[in-house]
């Protein structure tokens, strides 16, 4: 009995709506193929996004961000705008190089281990063999002394510390995102 008790938004609020929608459709056309890859767009929208690179006239690409804003409305518009969200969430970098810091903070890979669960909670599909590899180096290559290491050491700590970013970073290139 709920249906029929709604009131329909109104024509401002359906309007503001598609604003909404053509915005991120504008968003989606400045993504790169490999980002877009990763949402969840139907193959309709597909070949608009695909379209979109080709024009380069402005009114052209207005005219088209509005076709493509109607083409998201009419697939899963919630999981594609929260996909688009999470891709171009700021956090994510400083979440990624937080746990590095928590890892090479660790005394021992065994203390590590509450920060790996946590990465491979968030990034499912991620190897957990090659992530503890990756988190064993590191802390055995993090010097005693800071201070007091040569620059071997030090090259070796940022080295470890960079594969151990880069495995962090191709699991949150690869994760999909709904």
């Amino acid at each position: 009995m709920t249906e029929y008790n709604d009131t329909p938004a109104s024509k401002t609020r359906r309007k503001q709506d598609m604003q909404a929608l053509q915005e991120v459709g504008l968003t989606l056309m400045g993504l790169k193929p490999e980002q877009r890859a990763r949402l969840p767009l139907t193959d309709g929208l597909e070949k608009a996004l695909d379209e979109a690179r080709r024009i380069t006239n402005l009114d052209a690409r207005r005219r088209h961000a509005l076709f493509i804003g109607r083409l998201i409305y009419d697939a899963d518009s919630d999981a594609i705008v929260s996909a688009v969200e999470a891709l171009q969430n700021p956090l994510r970098q400083q979440r990624l190089q937080h746990w590095t810091e928590q890892v090479a903070a660790c005394d021992g890979p065994k203390e590590a281990e509450p920060v790996l669960q946590q990465v491979l909670t968030e990034y499912p599909e991620g190897d957990r063999q090659a992530l503890r590899n990756q988190a064993r180096n590191l802390i055995k290559a993090r010097p005693a002394d800071p201070d007091a290491a040569d620059a071997d050491q030090r090259a070796r700590f940022k080295r470890e510390r960079k594969r151990f970013q880069s495995l962090l970073n191709d699991l949150e290139k690869n994760a999909p995102l709904y």
